[in-house]
């Protein structure tokens, strides 16, 4: 997995993740990334310095709930946060197939080379995660927007 800064031609930027470098090529060339805060398709990569990770090294402080809003451009409500979060959700279900439960097992046959990989979502438990994690399986976890909570 790699992280890149990128930025929109609106001046926006933002981090994301991609399983190898060619794959950022990719997914920009058929305007599959777009900005957060925006939407535009027209983003690439800003120059960020590496990011080497030691035993020893420390984890980075998480922002508290009032910080999230404000670095995140969405002011002192957090609408626009909230509403970035629920265009991501939506994006994300509209273009991966739903395993269910059969989460862990379909990305670990995919990632060791069994399967085809394709873009999947699911669930998995915790100690499932956690193996995951062992075995070097990429993945990330969708969150849940607040409302969906209650």
């Amino acid at each position: 997995m790699i992280k890149y800064l990128l930025g929109c031609a609106s001046g926006h930027e933002f981090e994301s993740w991609f399983r190898a470098s060619a794959d950022f090529d990719t997914q920009s060339r058929s305007g599959e990334i777009a900005c957060p805060h925006c939407g535009s398709t027209e983003v690439s990569k800003l120059p960020m310095a590496p990011s080497v990770v030691t035993k020893r090294a420390a984890l980075p402080a998480q922002p508290t709930p009032d910080a999230v809003p404000a670095a995140a451009g969405g002011g002192s409500s957090g609408a626009a946060v909230r509403e970035a979060l629920r265009a991501f959700t939506q994006k994300v279900i509209a273009n991966t197939e739903d395993v269910g439960p059969r989460f862990a097992e379909e990305a670990r046959k995919m990632h060791f080379g069994e399967t085809e990989e394709r873009q999947i979502r699911g669930s998995s438990t915790l100690e499932e995660a956690q193996e995951l994690v062992e075995d070097g399986v990429p993945f990330g976890i969708l969150p849940t927007p607040p409302e969906e909570l209650n």
